[in-house]
């Protein structure tokens, strides 16, 4: 019987699909929601003094004060979430679901700059109601880019290594 092994001998990058890019956006936002949105949420509600399970949405629209501290809260976790995907991609070319999938930016520049980083990601935190109209533009075009990112340079490629069997060699 015959052994052999296995050893990388390049990495292949492809572009991303579009079904690995959502993935890798399911697992960011989960980890922000468990990692940081879930603790931030505990002490926001414990410094503004609402119990939420005490209030309903109909008297929290009808209060101000109750409105204006949850609508501060509602920006301040859209500010935390786009500061959470652009230091990611800023600072080593991926988010975590990124990673996770294998995915990561490549960029016309080869090192995006902070601004760029922020620019692709305003749509995904932000601007969260106009994704939908980010992403359509995925569907034509031929490199899979958001609208996104035309305007900041990236494409999202997938990193796949091609992996040869060798014949392995009983002596030296």
């Amino acid at each position: 019987m015959d052994d052999f092994i296995s050893l990388p001998i390049r990495n292949v990058r492809t572009l991303a699909q579009l079904n690995e890019r959502s993935l890798a956006f399911l697992i960011d936002l989960l980890v922000f929601f468990f990692l940081i949105l879930m603790p931030f949420s505990s002490i926001y509600y414990e410094m503004s003094g609402i119990n939420p399970q005490e209030i309903s949405v109909s008297e929290s629209m009808d209060n101000p004060r109750i409105f204006g501290i949850l609508m501060v809260g509602y920006f301040a976790c859209l500010l935390i979430f786009l500061f959470y995907l652009s230091a990611f991609e800023y600072m080593i070319g991926a988010t975590i679901g990124k990673r996770m999938i294998g995915l990561s930016l490549a960029h016309k520049d080869k090192k995006m700059s902070l601004w760029k980083a922020i620019l692709r990601n305003l749509a995904k935190s932000v601007l969260f109601n106009f994704l939908v109209f980010d992403c359509f533009l995925m569907l034509f075009d031929p490199q899979k880019r958001r609208i996104s990112d035309f305007l900041a340079g990236t494409i999202v490629v997938s990193s796949r290594k091609i992996i040869k069997k060798f014949k392995a060699v009983n002596e030296i």
